[in-house]
């Protein structure tokens, strides 16, 4: 690595303080604590050396001519070797991230908060122990720049000696595109710039996104897809942004304005291509990634789905997707699980069998060869009509509103399916060898067959939102304890972080969903806001609605007739949290038909266009369910009023279910699943409504629970606030609180 560093400006403002420069002394480089200048005395170039922290001094010589770039290393070589190098800054990590908070941080604007340091502390310790750290960091605290840099200060004392491991990068993984931008844009550059001005590190530090294959251009494919394209038929706009894709330099599809999915699906690599590409050599995407695996990339910033991937990868010896690395640090790791069982659960559509079948099923009829083949085909479209024929959703049982069902015959179910598997098996033997794609999905087709017919498997039916087929899925019983041995193998440091991973500091439900045995050691921290939510947030309970009962029409008027009230009591700026669509159609219904006197939205499914319009209202009423109890931020006065109606109590899922059936005791599965989950997503919601310092909201629950058998884990879950049971406190509330633009 190089040592020279020309980010002086830092360096010679805080040197002023201490001594007085010559006029025409100027800083040409810094490396650590130490700053070389050259005064121009108008014959020759003096060069001398401070350390800009203490003002020690020393002067290394003259020039007749200015010495050039590449002999700074000559005089660094002297500077390295004076007593005063490199002495003003912590070799200790501990100290050295107390210096970066409180010295190099608060000089550029930041503020110096004790509990970040002491969270970046520990995750720093976490690191060198090679242990796996567990995290709860509120909201506000600042765990980006925490692990950020606790990440560097590893690589800093880490970086003598011979061991390869201080060249590989160190991965974050995240489940949102929006914070991997800001860490590699916005985070990452900031704290560089910051650390480069202090002389703390030498070179800038850089980060880059990884993500799936099919975010990508294939140049074959666009070049192809332009060529058989007619300039006459296809709108003007669109076919001049695909003949500027062929002739420009983009490669990610993210960064191409303007360009119809369409088109996007019609241009995207696509993995079974690339392996006999006859442009692989020349492929800007092959490119592309060739340079993201160099070594100097410090930072590699992914999402669940590629680095779980990478992980599978490797377990199986295939081809990884991310270089080595050293450490892996999973940021919104509470939504590791569910990603994972996403990636683990296997499905079989009647459509996807079919498409198969149409692809190898041969056309000519006559060929006695092949009249085997045509019967086994025939055979799996019998069975696969037959078994999905069959499946009648409105005689099938659920819970509210879940899209899972159970499976009500499974022996007659497995029955089926192993003709299926017999007619699949055939047909691959019968595939010719150079149709080795098709092979491999039948080879597919049957493991699924396997997995979902296994007595260790948890299968159901389910009704996809968008799609008017239904499929069988599948995922293994122990999916959670494969989960845990796919994150935790190896002896590589492994930090999970997140706002909602523990209840109320306590992390046996999130332990438990991660696989983490109960042997295993784990560093575990639990760190509250330091945002006043005392001062700035008002909890409303209701206690005179009754129990929900989305069915009936008393509790649903009385609701409504509420929502009314706390809306016009905070004067519209309010988001309202289902847990039920249904009951979300019912309340805006009423809504409507009252005619509240401030803009309403409903965040139906595929109206993805509610959101931005609420925000532009300035004081709506947006009605939502699903995704946005942890998905989208608001910040400011738009969401100045959350209204919780009903506990969020997660819909059993089938995975849940088969846990409760393994209990044996409800009251204990209650106490150590179902309360857990309610409580980490009731927290998710709360965090919709203060998002930095200076918002102010009033959040209002309506489920009588909250104030009864729930109310001492409701409590505590939530950051401490002032509680009221008197609408006329909101409106006090709010209009003590706000500014006279917010009621405009």
């Amino acid at each position: 690595m190089c040592a020279i560093n020309r980010n002086t400006h830092y360096a010679i403002n805080k040197l002023k303080e201490k001594v007085k420069l010559e006029k025409r002394e100027r800083g040409i480089f810094i490396s650590r604590d130490c700053v070389v200048t050259e005064t121009y005395t108008g014959k020759t170039y003096k060069y001398r050396v401070y350390n800009y922290i203490t003002g020690n001094t020393k002067y290394l010589g003259y020039k007749k001519r200015a010495i050039e770039t590449d002999g700074y290393e000559a005089l660094l070589s002297k500077v390295a070797d004076l007593s005063f190098y490199n002495i003003s800054y912590p070799t200790d990590g501990e100290e050295l991230i107390d210096y970066i908070f409180t010295t190099v941080l608060t000089s550029f604007g930041f503020k110096i908060r004790m509990e970040q340091i002491d969270l970046s502390k520990h995750m720093y310790r976490t690191m060198k122990k090679q242990a796996i750290s567990l995290s709860d960091i509120a909201v506000g605290l600042g765990k980006t720049h925490a692990y950020l840099v606790a990440s560097i200060v590893y690589h800093i004392n880490n970086k003598s000696g011979m061991n390869k491991i201080i060249n590989q990068p160190i991965v974050i993984s995240t489940s949102s595109k929006r914070l991997q931008k800001a860490i590699v844009r916005e985070y990452v550059p900031e704290i560089s710039k910051m650390l480069l001005s202090h002389g703390i590190i030498d070179e800038a530090i850089t980060a880059v996104i990884r993500k799936g294959r099919e975010n990508y251009i294939c140049d074959l494919r666009l070049k192809n897809y332009v060529d058989n394209l007619s300039p006459f038929k296809k709108n003007p706009k669109e076919y001049g942004i695909l003949k500027n894709l062929i002739e420009g330099n983009h490669v990610d599809l993210d960064s191409v304005n303007r360009l119809r999915n369409y088109d996007r699906q019609r241009i995207k690599v696509i993995s079974k291509h690339c392996r006999s590409c006859p442009e692989n050599k020349y492929c800007r995407y092959r490119k592309l990634l060739e340079q993201m695996n160099q070594p100097k990339h410090f930072f590699q910033v992914t999402n669940h789905h590629y680095m779980i991937a990478d992980l599978l990868k490797r377990e199986k010896e295939g081809t990884p997707l991310l270089p080595d690395y050293k450490i892996v640090i999973y940021d919104e790791a509470h939504k590791l699980p569910d990603v994972y069982i996403d990636m683990q659960t296997l499905e079989l559509e009647k459509s996807e069998i079919l498409n198969l079948i149409k692809k190898i099923k041969p056309k000519n009829k006559k060929d006695k060869h092949l009249k085997s083949l045509v019967k086994h085909c025939n055979e799996v479209i019998k069975i696969v009509n037959n078994i999905f024929g069959n499946i009648k959703l409105d005689t099938l049982k659920n819970d509210e509103e879940s899209n899972k069902y159970p499976v009500k015959d499974r022996t007659k179910l497995h029955q089926e399916l192993r003709r299926l598997k017999n007619q699949v098996f055939n047909i691959i033997l019968f595939i010719p060898d150079r149709k080795r794609g098709e092979q491999i999905a039948f080879e597919k087709l049957g493991d699924c067959i396997d997995m979902i017919m296994s007595n260790q498997s948890i299968i159901w039916i389910e009704s996809p939102i968008q799609s008017k087929e239904v499929v069988i899925r599948g995922v293994p019983k122990e999916v959670n304890e494969m989960l845990g041995q796919d994150i935790f193998k190896g002896n590589k440091p492994i930090l999970l972080t997140s706002g909602t991973l523990s209840v109320n500091g306590d992390f046996s439900y999130i332990k438990n969903i991660l696989g983490i045995s109960e042997t295993t050691e784990v560093q575990e921290i639990h760190k509250l806001s330091p945002f006043n939510y005392y001062d700035n947030t008002l909890l409303y309970q209701a206690n005179d609605i009754p129990s929900p009962k989305q069915d009936n029409d008393e509790y649903i008027m009385k609701v409504g007739n509420r929502i009314i009230q706390l809306i016009n009591a905070s004067y519209g700026h309010a988001l309202v949290l289902f847990t039920s669509y249904e009951m979300m159609s019912k309340i805006y219904r009423i809504l409507k038909d009252k005619s509240i006197h401030y803009p309403l939205f409903i965040l139906s499914r595929g109206n993805s266009s509610a959101i931005s319009d609420y925000r532009k209202s300035k004081n709506g009423v947006l009605l939502a369910c699903g995704s946005i109890w942890e998905g989208i931020n608001f910040t400011g006065d738009i969401l100045s009023h959350l209204i919780i109606v009903k506990l969020p109590f997660l819909i059993p899922d089938p995975i849940t279910e088969y846990k409760k059936s393994q209990i044996n005791d409800y009251q204990k599965f209650k106490e150590d699943i179902l309360i857990p989950q309610m409580l980490t997503k009731l927290k998710q919601g709360y965090g919709r409504a203060i998002r930095t310092e200076t918002d102010t909201a009033v959040i209002s629950i309506l489920d009588i629970r909250a104030n009864m058998q729930y109310k001492e884990a409701v409590r505590q879950a939530l950051p401490k606030c002032k509680i009221t049971y008197n609408i006329e406190d909101i409106k006090t509330f709010i209009q003590e609180k706000k500014d006279p633009e917010y009621f405009l």
